[in-house]
C-alpha cells in the first residue's frame, strides 16, 4: 500500500511542477496553513527534545506576520535574517512570507566586510538577528547601512540576553502578545511573488543575492519530495544543512512542507552524531551534499553501520567512485542525485539512479537543458559559421546552459544588473530565446545523461559551496604586503571539488606575518572559501591584459616535489600556515589531516 501512495506522490509532484508555468494562488504560507488545518496535531518540527507540531508551527509564524503588519511592514520589504538552524528560523521565514516580505538569508559562516557587504546589499528596511550571532553582527555594526526603518530585532534563543552597544529590540517580547490566527494577507500572495533572497558566490566579486519566487520553493519541493523522495506525511526528513543555502531552505525545508511530512533539525552537521540523529528521530530521508556523504564514508566502520531508518537521499555532488559503497554499507534503499542553481534555474534529477550522473537533458517530456562546446583555456564559447553554439556529442564535454522560461524563471541578481546581463545567453538556438550561463561543465553521455565535471573560470566548488576565487583575493590583498593574489582551486584526491589555494605576490622587499596573516584569513574568510594552500610567486601570473592565469597553477597542485616556491598549509586545527613539506604532504594525502 505504501508503495503505491510512494508513485502517486511521484505523480503528484509532476502534475504541481508542470502547472506553476504560470502563477498559481499558492504560497509557502497557504500551503503551511493547509498542513495546519489538514494535520494539526502532527509533528512538524524535530528539535534537540522539541516537538512543535503544524498547528503550533503556523501559529508561531502567525505572530510574525502580526507583528510586523503591525509595525508598519508590507509586501515588497526586505527582512535581512541572520540566525543558525533552529525553529525559529523557519518560523520567521514562514511568518514574514505571509506578508509578502522578501527575506534575505545571510551566510551565517561570513565574517567581517563580506558579512556588512551582504547585508547591506539586499537593502533591507530591518534585520533579524540571532542571540548566537549577534557578536559577528557587533563587529560589523557600524559598517551595516540599513533602510528605512531600519529596526534590529534579536531573537534571544532561549538565553538572557546581555547589553550591547547595538541598539537592538528583543523580538521574542512583542511576539509574545501577537495573535496567532491566519492573517489575511496570505490569500494575496502568489507563486510569482518573490519569497527571499538566496546569496551565491557567481563567478567574480563579493557575494551576490539572486531572488528567488514562492514557485521555485514550490516547485522544489513538490519536484524534489514527489519525484525524488516520494514523501508521506509520516516520513521524517532529517537537515543538518544551513536554512541559508539553496539545499537547505528551498529543498530541503520545501520537502517537508508540501507533504506534510516531519523535519528533524539539526543545527550544524556532525559526523560523530549523524546516525545518532537518525535512530533518534526515526529519520527516513534526509538532503545531501557529496563532501558530507564523503565524511561520513570516511569514519571508521561500526557493527550497527546497518541499524539505521534511512531509506531516501537526495543531493547533489555524490561522486560515482562511492556511491554504491556508501549505499551498501548504510543499507540505504534510494539515492537521487539532482543539479540546480541557487538562481532558480536549471533542475536536472537522476531518477534512474545511475551512480556518478546527475541525471538526464529531459525527464518526463521535459527539457531541462543544453551542454555545448567550450574552450576552457581562451573561456569561449565555440560556434558554427552561422554564429550559433554548438551542441556537445555523447562522449564529449561541455558548458551546461538551460532554458529560462516560465517553469525555470531567472529573477536575476538584487541591485546588480551588470552580474544579472553576464548570466543571460541571448539568440542561442533561435532568435529570442535566453539561456542560463550554469557556469558549469558536464560531460554528456549517450541517452542524454549528464556527469559534472567542474565549475569554470573564477569560481571553484568545496564543501558543497561555490567559491569565489575573486572575492577571497580580495580579502588576502586586503591585509597589505600583497601586489597579487592569485586564487584558484586545487584537486585533493579523494575528495570533492577543489580546495582553496593562493599564489602570492608581494611587495618588493616586503615579508609576510604568516601567524597575523592565518588570523586574518580565519576572521574574514568561512571555512570553505580558505586558502588552505599558500604559494609565494617572484612574478604575477597574468597576461598583458593582467587576466591572471590559473590553468597551470592548478595542475601543479600542491606537490613540494614538484613546486620550487616556497609552499605552506592552513592546519585546520591549528588555524596557523605550517611549512608544506613531503611530510605533511603525504599526511595530507593519506587523509590523516582531515579538512
Amino acid at each position: 500500500m505504501q508503495s503505491i501512495r510512494r508513485q502517486i506522490s511521484k505523480y503528484r509532484g509532476l502534475q504541481m511542477l508542470l502547472s506553476l508555468s504560470k502563477p498559481q494562488p499558492i504560497s509557502l504560507g497557504s500551503i503551511l496553513e493547509e498542513q495546519a488545518r489538514k494535520r494539526a496535531s502532527h509533528p512538524a518540527i524535530l528539535y534537540e527534545d522539541q516537538v512543535i507540531s503544524y498547528r503550533q508551527f503556523n501559529e508561531e509564524a502567525n505572530r510574525y506576520a502580526h507583528l510586523f503588519k503591525q509595525q508598519g511592514f508590507k509586501k515588497g520589504d526586505v527582512i535581512a535574517l541572520l540566525m543558525d538552524n533552529r525553529p525559529e528560523y523557519l518560523i520567521a521565514v514562514a511568518g514574514l512570507s505571509k506578508l509578502g516580505i522578501v527575506i534575505s538569508l545571510i551566510n551565517t559562516g561570513v565574517r567581517g566586510r563580506v558579512l556588512a557587504h551582504a547585508i547591506n546589499i539586499c537593502q533591507a528596511q530591518a534585520i533579524i538577528v540571532g542571540n548566537e550571532l549577534l557578536p559577528a553582527f557587533e563587529e560589523v555594526y557600524d559598517d551595516i547601512n540599513l533602510q528605512e526603518p531600519g529596526r534590529i530585532w534579536v531573537e534571544n534563543d532561549h538565553c538572557t540576553l546581555e547589553p550591547s552597544a547595538v541598539p537592538y529590540e528583543e523580538i521574542n517580547k512583542l511576539l509574545q502578545n501577537m495573535p496567532t490566527d491566519n492573517p489575511a494577507t496570505t490569500a494575496t500572495i502568489n507563486s510569482d511573488d518573490l519569497l527571499y533572497y538566496i546569496y551565491t558566490s557567481g563567478t567574480t566579486g563579493l557575494p551576490k543575492a539572486t531572488a528567488s519566487k514562492h514557485q521555485n520553493w514550490i516547485a522544489l519541493g513538490f519536484s524534489s519530495g514527489g519525484l525524488g523522495l516520494r514523501m508521506l506525511p509520516e516520513d521524517i526528513l532529517y537537515n543538518c544543512l544551513p536554512l541559508y543555502h539553496n539545499s537547505g531552505c528551498n529543498i530541503a525545508f520545501a520537502c517537508f512542507v508540501v507533504h506534510g511530512s516531519t523535519f528533524a533539525l539539526r543545527r550544524k552537521f556532525s559526523a560523530r552524531n549523524f546516525w545518532k540523529d537518525i535512530r533518534k528521530y526515526q529519520a527516513t530521508h534526509f538532503i545531501y551534499i557529496g563532501e558530507l556523504c564523503r565524511y561520513l564514508n570516511n569514519q571508521p566502520p561500526t557493527a550497527d553501520d546497518l541499524d539505521n531508518t534511512l531509506e531516501y537521499i537526495l543531493g547533489n555532488g555524490m561522486r560515482g567512485d562511492y556511491w554504491t559503497a556508501f549505499k551498501n554499507r548504510f543499507g540505504i534503499k534510494h539515492i537521487f542525485e539532482v543539479y540546480g542553481a541557487s538562481e532558480g534555474v536549471a533542475r536536472i534529477i537522476n531518477l534512474k539512479e545511475i551512480p556518478g550522473m546527475i541525471g538526464r537533458l529531459k525527464t518526463f517530456g521535459i527539457r531541462t537543458g543544453e551542454v555545448i562546446r567550450y574552450d576552457p583555456e581562451n573561456e569561449t564559447i565555440l560556434k558554427d559559421q552561422q554564429g550559433r553554439v554548438i551542441k556537445c556529442q555523447p562522449g564529449e564535454t561541455g558548458l551546461l546552459i538551460c532554458e529560462i522560461n516560465g517553469r525555470s524563471p531567472f529573477a536575476g541578481y538584487v541591485n546588480n544588473p551588470e552580474a544579472t546581463a553576464a548570466k543571460i545567453l541571448r539568440n542561442v538556438f533561435n532568435n529570442g530565446d535566453q539561456y542560463f550561463n550554469t557556469g558549469d561543465l558536464v560531460k554528456v553521455y549517450k541517452g542524454e545523461w549528464v556527469s559534472f565535471v567542474d565549475r569554470l573560470g573564477d569560481t571553484f566548488r568545496w564543501k558543497g559551496q561555490n567559491v569565489s576565487t575573486n572575492e577571497v583575493a580580495d580579502i588576502l590583498n586586503s591585509f597589505g604586503k600583497i601586489e597579487d593574489s592569485n586564487v584558484y582551486g586545487v584537486q585533493v584526491p579523494g575528495t570533492e571539488g577543489r580546495c582553496g589555494m593562493a599564489a602570492v605576490k608581494l611587495l618588493e622587499g616586503e615579508s609576510l606575518d604568516l601567524e597575523a596573516f592565518a588570523w586574518h584569513v580565519c576572521q574574514n574568510l568561512p571555512v570553505y572559501a580558505r586558502p588552505y594552500f599558500l604559494r609565494f610567486r617572484d612574478q604575477i601570473d597574468s597576461t598583458n591584459s593582467f587576466k591572471q592565469l590559473k590553468t597551470k597553477l592548478q595542475q601543479e597542485g600542491f606537490d613540494p616535489g614538484i613546486i620550487k616556491d616556497s609552499l605552506y598549509f592552513l592546519h585546520p586545527q591549528q588555524e596557523r600556515y605550517i611549512a608544506l613539506n613531503a611530510d605533511v604532504y603525504q599526511e595530507i594525502i593519506d587523509h590523516k589531516i582531515a579538512f
